[in-house]
């Protein structure tokens, strides 16, 4: 791809990401308590949604690292 064209690409990707990014944060910062709250309601399910995906690559790891040996 020649450099111009790249550039172009680019810049306008960079702004799309930036306004967007922007957008997102002014939302959110408006709406802080709401947001929190529903955080702080799925919170431990968060967690250990985490803790079993966490869990289940480890157990993947060694079930392949036994396959190998």
């Amino acid at each position: 791809m020649p450099w111009r064209r790249f550039l172009v690409f680019n810049a306008l990707g960079a702004a799309l990401r930036v306004g967007l990014w922007t957008t997102l944060a002014y939302v959110a910062g408006t709406h802080i308590t709401a947001i929190y709250d529903e955080i702080t309601r799925y919170q431990l399910y968060a967690l250990l949604a985490l803790g079993a995906r966490v869990a289940a690559l480890a157990l993947r790891h060694l079930l392949r690292r036994r396959h190998q040996d």
